[in-house]
């Protein structure tokens, strides 16, 4: 038994003090009458005060991770100890902290292979705790790292430099990208009746310097520093079977056409982004983002899915996302054929896109807004029933017939153009009687929010690591799997960083 010293009674002391000084603040702001805002502030920083004694008291205990002169690895390799203690400092949400400790190499001024107090308490490699960590990047995953140390500094009242904030995310961002290539599937019996993928792309502005490592795959990604960062999602869904008259009125707020009371909710809805990867000897093997989303989507669809369950492609008409389905899913779906699973792929075109393009046809033909409308309406009505190759003869013979020039032109025969290429995926009378899905809101919505909202900021230059970092870290948010993540990665980083921890298992550091 090793006995408290006065230093670690001096610890116990300052903790008692701290409590017994957060009981009679509470009683004191009662009897002045003090406002509940400044009881919280008050209370929150004796919190914070109590929180790092409370940690300083618990390291005070694990003694100086002394195992004896040497120990033995499982692999029959001597460690030996340091002549002397070393310092270990250390950072919490409630500020810098630090301890001594033995460590044990294979000889002096080489590399440290056992750090037993470290092992001990499971702690990360650098200086941060797993907590801060955490904690940090719920400042800095939806804002800019300059106002997310802002905001942390503003709670916790310590200042985290924005260096440390974004050497955390790019960490926290290589340990997402392995936790999302084993992220958990859902169970098959809470599966929902359809499969869905789905995929679309932002262009993101990175440094110059990492700009010309990636090629330019996309038409859409802008001349310069942009470029196109791909988004998937897959999910499963029940049937939600619903009208032509029914999405037309959902589409022009009209409440006087009834709804159907519930829309099934979305199961295991996964995300996953990827820049394009730049290959090797200046760009000759490079592969498009789109081709690593759907090369993770096809094994995401042959993983989940099921007998018998349709697999709906849910996408805007962008040429490349619907190369990139086909080529990557080509050997999964024969596979899965193999087995002897029925496979039907249905794909279909967003029919939020479909409406644009309506509406773009609609002002090349009129000008008054009650005339584009009734057109919109109708054309719509009509390809939601599977008439789409009339509303294109249509449209064509109007724009013939009313003689249209120009830009007017140009803008309904794009529209026509659009419609023709993707007809085959616009068999919505058909879908909408199925229940599938016919708008890509899941992956629109979420490709503004994991991207663009927090990507395109103004100003804002990323180099590919830090983008692909914190794309990696918002997908497991979106995933819905952020505690997840934090406990696996807890794990993980213990069996990588603590390969030795099982020679501590004994170790007791201090006991009073």
């Amino acid at each position: 038994m090793i006995l408290a010293s006065s230093a670690d009674v001096d610890k116990s002391d300052v903790l008692l003090r701290l409590a017994d000084n957060l009981a009679a603040f509470a009683l004191q702001s009662a009897r002045a009458g003090a406002s509940l805002d400044d009881v919280e502030r008050g209370t929150f920083d004796r919190v914070l005060r109590l929180g790092h004694a409370t940690v300083n008291l618990f390291l005070s205990q694990q003694g100086d991770g002394d195992l004896g002169d040497s120990v033995t690895t499982d692999d029959g390799t001597t460690l030996h100890r340091s002549e002397k203690v070393v310092a270990r400092p250390l950072r919490t949400i409630f500020g810098e902290h630090s301890f001594e400790t033995f460590v044990y190499a294979h000889g002096s001024k080489q590399k440290i292979e056992l750090r037993p107090i470290d092992a001990r308490l499971n702690l990360p490699e650098g200086k941060a705790s797993y907590l801060l960590q955490e904690f940090s990047q719920l400042f800095c995953v939806e804002k800019a790292f300059g106002v997310g140390a802002q905001q942390f500094e503003t709670v916790f009242q310590q200042r985290l430099s924005v260096d440390v904030l974004e050497d955390i995310n790019r960490a926290m961002g290589e340990q997402a990208e392995r936790f999302l290539d084993q992220l958990p599937l859902p169970a098959p019996a809470d599966e929902g009746a359809i499969l869905v993928a789905t995929a679309d792309g932002k262009g993101v502005p990175l440094v110059k310097e990492d700009a010309q490592q990636v090629p330019v795959f996309e038409t859409k990604e802008r001349p310069g520093n942009r470029r196109m960062a791909t988004l998937g999602c897959i999910y499963s869904v029940d049937p939600h079977v619903r009208t032509p008259e029914q999405i037309v009125a959902a589409l022009f707020r009209d409440t006087t056409v009834s709804q159907p009371s519930e829309r099934p909710e979305p199961c295991g809805k996964h995300y996953r982004g990827y820049f394009a990867d730049p290959g090797h000897d200046g760009g000759v093997d490079a592969i498009p983002s789109a081709f690593c989303t759907w090369t993770w989507l096809g094994q995401q669809v042959q993983a989940r899915h099921q007998r018998a369950q349709p697999i709906v492609r849910l996408m805007d008409g962008q040429t490349s996302l619907w190369e990139a389905a086909d080529a990557c899913l080509e050997d999964i779906l024969a596979e899965l054929r193999e087995a002897k699973q029925t496979v039907v792929v249905v794909d279909i075109l967003d029919i939020i896109h479909v409406s644009s393009y309506v509406w773009k046809a609609a002002k090349a033909f009129y000008t008054h807004h009650e005339h584009q409308e009734a057109f919109a309406q109708d054309r719509l009505l009509r390809i939601l029933q599977g008439e789409v190759l009339g509303v294109i003869t249509g449209m064509r013979r109007m724009a013939s017939q009313r003689n249209l020039k120009g830009a007017v032109l140009k803008a309904v025969t794009t529209t026509c153009n659009y419609f023709a290429n993707n007809a085959a995926r616009m068999r919505y009378d058909e879908y909408l009687r199925a229940g599938y899905p016919i708008a890509s809101g899941v992956i629109e919505g979420a490709c503004r929010h994991i991207i663009k909202d927090r990507m395109e900021q103004g100003g804002m230059r990323w180099t590919l690591t830090g983008a692909q970092a914190m794309l990696n870290v918002r997908a497991v948010c979106a995933s819905s799997a952020w505690d997840e993540f934090g406990n696996w990665r807890q794990t993980e980083a213990a069996q990588r960083v603590h390969p030795h921890r099982h020679l501590v298992a004994h170790y007791q550091g201090l006991t009073v």
